[in-house]
C-alpha cells in the first residue's frame, strides 16, 4: 500500500513539478547564451567601456545566483518525495514514475552544476577586466 501511495503522490505533484521545471530550464536556456557572449567579449579599449562590461557581468552574475537559488528551491521541494522514491523498490518491477522523479533530480543537479560553472567563469572574466 505504501508503494501505491508514493506513486499517487508523484502523479499528484507531476503538474507542479512540470511547471517549475519549465521555468527553470527555460530561464537557463535563455541565460546561457548571454553568459557565454559576455564572457567571450573582447576587452574594450576605453575605461568606461570596461566598467560597463564589468557591470554587465555583475548583473548576469546576480541573475545566475538567483536562478541557482530557484534550482535549489525546486530540488528542496522534491527532496522528500525523491528520498522516499530512493528508499523504495525501484527495479523489480521497474517503477517508471519513481525513476522518472530521480531523473528530474539528476537534471536539476546538472543544471545547477552548469550555473555554478558559468558563474565561476564569469567571476574570473570580471577579475581579468578589473
Amino acid at each position: 500500500m505504501i508503494s501505491a501511495s508514493l506513486d499517487k503522490e508523484i502523479v499528484d505533484a507531476g503538474g507542479l513539478i512540470a511547471l517549475l521545471l519549465v521555468f527553470v530550464f527555460a530561464y537557463f536556456a535563455a541565460l546561457l547564451p548571454l553568459f557565454e557572449e559576455v564572457r567571450h567579449r573582447p576587452k574594450p579599449a576605453a575605461a568606461d567601456d570596461i566598467a560597463a562590461l564589468v557591470r554587465r557581468i555583475s548583473s548576469y552574475l546576480m541573475l545566475a545566483w538567483c536562478l541557482l537559488g530557484v534550482v535549489v528551491l525546486v530540488f528542496a521541494l522534491l527532496a522528500p518525495l525523491s528520498w522516499r522514491a530512493v528508499r523504495s523498490q525501484l527495479w523489480v518491477p521497474f517503477q517508471t514514475l519513481r525513476v522518472g522523479l530521480l531523473l528530474v533530480d539528476l537534471l536539476l543537479v546538472g543544471t545547477g552544476t552548469g550555473i555554478v560553472a558559468e558563474t565561476v567563469l564569469m567571476i574570473k572574466r570580471r577579475a581579468e577586466l578589473r
